[in-house]
């Protein structure tokens, strides 16, 4: 087996994370090696965040009880279900003041979120990611956090999590299978092997490499920004949600277009809901990765549907069709 520590290329083109690099063939090769935040001791203290769209009390307030009930402290920012322009939680400057003093209180030993929607992207420049910087603890979250996952990343070198939120995830509950799996990768359990069935299957393949991604609206909506972050040689995952299949289609042609599809060593889709029929999307698949011969499975359990898989964005994974499993080889935490 390839070593496994979580290392892989960040293509010059792109901002990256700090890193240590090395001039090779006139580029630039860099490993990516993003600091672990701290594992979820017991009873741990969550802040629970909104830095993109306003939530419903209700469906809120039951999902920190559903928290607590794993024993739990969860506290909510004050902002939550505020709503400015009919899409935010706030206007940015409040959204971005709960998140920075949170963030600089070593109060909490984790920061999970309401939901996505949009608004993430609008404070970016102004988060303190010297406070992540200093105490890296988990940063949980999907679909509209993708942009708080890559900014951090890059500015404040940290690994994080693409996983459940409140309003939908934990509100609806988690199936027993993912809920271990969540709270055991979050407490340091490793390594971690998912099961894949023979129906996500898209391409055969085997591949080790850096885990990547996010939903794919954001991954090119941050293209040629400061908070673009892609791991060349990594493992690529992603999803989406509501996006008609030419949609998907231009962003996937957009990332060709790039170069960064060819860089890859695998890729990961979660469920796509909304975003065409199953016929239309298997075509795409495999008209968009069949000529690069790497490892493709869809239909994992993580996206807008719910039911959230955690996954470790900068830990090492290993993908193997032949044996049917996605495995994390290393904990994703710290002690």
């Amino acid at each position: 087996m390839n070593d496994p520590r979580p290392r892989g290329k960040q293509n010059s083109a792109y901002r990256s994370a700090p890193h240590s690099s090395k001039a090779e063939g006139g580029k630039q090769k860099a490993e990516v090696i993003l600091v672990k935040p701290r594992a979820l001791p017991h009873n741990a203290h969550i802040a629970v965040l909104a830095i993109s769209s306003p939530s419903e009390v209700d469906r809120i307030e039951q999902a920190k009880r559903n928290l607590e009930s794993r024993g739990a402290r969860v506290t909510l920012a004050e902002n939550f279900a505020r709503r400015h322009r009919g899409y935010l939680a706030g206007p940015d400057d409040e959204r971005l003041a709960e998140l920075n003093q949170y963030l600089n209180s070593a109060e909490f030993d984790a920061f999970f979120f309401t939901r996505g929607g949009y608004g993430a992207m609008r404070i970016l420049d102004r988060i303190d990611y010297e406070a992540v910087r200093r105490h890296p603890r988990p940063i949980v979250g999907f679909s509209d956090l993708t942009a708080l996952h890559q900014a951090v990343a890059i500015h404040a070198n940290v690994a994080t999590f693409h996983g459940p939120m409140l309003n939908l995830d934990f509100f609806n509950g988690l199936t027993s299978d993912i809920d271990d799996w969540f709270w055991s990768m979050l407490g340091g359990a490793a390594p971690m092997t998912f099961i894949l069935g023979r129906d996500q299957i898209v391409i055969e393949g085997d591949a080790e490499g850096v885990l990547f991604g996010g939903n794919l609206s954001l991954t090119t909506a941050l293209i040629g920004t400061p908070y673009d972050f892609w791991i060349d040689d990594g493992i690529w995952f992603w999803e989406d949600v509501d996006e008609a299949a030419y949609r998907i289609d231009r962003m996937l042609t957009h990332l060709r277009l790039s170069g960064r599809l060819q860089k890859i060593r695998g890729v990961i889709i979660g469920k796509l809901k909304g975003c065409g029929s199953p016929a239309e999307i298997a075509a795409l698949l495999h008209e968009t990765f069949d000529p690069y011969g790497i490892p493709v499975v869809r239909d994992l359990p993580f996206g807008h549907e719910g039911n959230n898989l955690l996954m470790p964005i900068g830990a090492a994974v290993r993908l193997n069709t032949t044996e049917g499993t996605l495995t994390v080889l290393q904990a994703a935490v710290q002690s």
